[in-house]
């Protein structure tokens, strides 16, 4: 069995949708567990009038949150209330096409013994539609290695807790939970989940639409949210994983600059933060990645870096395609 969870918190004006589509879903044998997070709004009442009318086979069930506690607390509330084999993230303002789940279970049929199964995005609302990361061909692996690879070099497993079918038994030994207490919660998650997985099969076929609503999280510039990444890559850079610290400080070079560049302005402790991570570097012979970053410190003094990442990302497109 599957068990879609779904955390719930002020989204009145796309809940609807995204009930609707784990309720078009062909594959029956399934679970959706509906976390309220203290919404103050009526998403749980629009919750509750579209399960009243649903005549299926999913289960449904709402659990409530008797305060706010914020995303990463709702999705953990779902995991440890859920009861299939198998578990998928659905942010409650995206949706998923009819044949989600039905596809994804087929491909562990297909292929036993998968730890993950992603499936291909579609990213919606912020400009024309288009495809997320996945090439236009499947992609397994079947040891550490192979799946670090393509997180860390090919970046084909993106940064999402959404729109993977997970082992819940695998999640529960490994104890793969969220991190409450900070926003953009899905890099520590993925992070440590890189250092766990073994067997993953990615889809190329498309399981998700994924929103962009001025609203979110992930849209926010605040400097309380985007403060969050100072303490989220600090917890990253004191937990690297013994042999694999050069993989790891190389790999998360992009993620972390991007970051940097767009916010040090608004949160100065991301200049600590680029000091811990050099120190890191030095302690662990990444001289490529201590190179990138003290160059990005130095321009950052000077002007703006954003121009830098730009050429730099230009450059690195430029010598694939070479």
């Amino acid at each position: 069995m599957v068990s879609v969870i779904i955390p719930v918190y002020q989204v009145s004006e796309y809940v609807e949708r995204c009930i609707r589509s784990v309720m078009a879903q062909g594959y029956a044998n399934m679970e959706c567990v509906i976390v309220d997070d203290a919404t103050q709004d009526d998403s749980i009442e629009k919750c509750e009038a579209l399960i009243r009318d649903y005549d299926g086979p999913i289960r449904f069930r709402i659990l409530h949150h008797e305060r706010n506690r914020g995303l990463s607390a709702a999705r953990n509330t779902g995991t440890k209330a859920a009861t299939g084999d198998y578990v998928y993230y659905l942010d409650s303002d995206d949706y998923i096409p009819a044949d989600c789940i039905e596809r994804l279970v087929t491909v562990l049929k297909d292929h036993p013994g998968m730890e993950m199964v992603q499936g291909n995005c579609v990213m919606t609302g912020n400009g024309p539609d288009r495809r997320l990361y996945i090439p236009d061909h499947p992609i397994v692996t079947t040891d550490s290695d192979g799946t670090r690879r393509e997180f860390y070099e090919s970046r084909h497993i993106y940064i999402s807790v959404w729109n993977k079918l997970l082992s819940r038994s695998f999640l529960e030994a490994h104890d793969i939970y969220c991190r409450e207490g900070v926003e953009f919660e899905d890099l520590p998650w993925v992070f440590l989940l890189m250092k766990h997985l073994q067997r993953a099969y990615l889809y190329d076929g498309v399981t998700h639409y994924y929103c962009i609503r001025p609203d979110s999280i992930s849209t926010a510039e605040k400097p309380k949210s985007v403060g969050c990444y100072v303490t989220i890559f600090d917890d990253i850079f004191h937990h690297l994983t013994a042999g694999r610290e050069q993989e790891e400080l190389k790999g998360l070079l992009y993620y972390f600059i991007k970051r940097y560049v767009s916010y040090v302005r608004m949160v100065p402790t991301f200049k600590e933060t680029i000091k811990l991570y050099k120190t890191k570097c030095r302690e662990h012979h990444c001289w490529y990645a201590y190179a990138v970053l003290t160059a990005i410190a130095v321009i950052g003094r000077l002007g703006n870096p954003l121009r830098v990442l730009e050429w730099l990302n230009n450059q690195r497109w430029k010598m694939k395609k070479g």
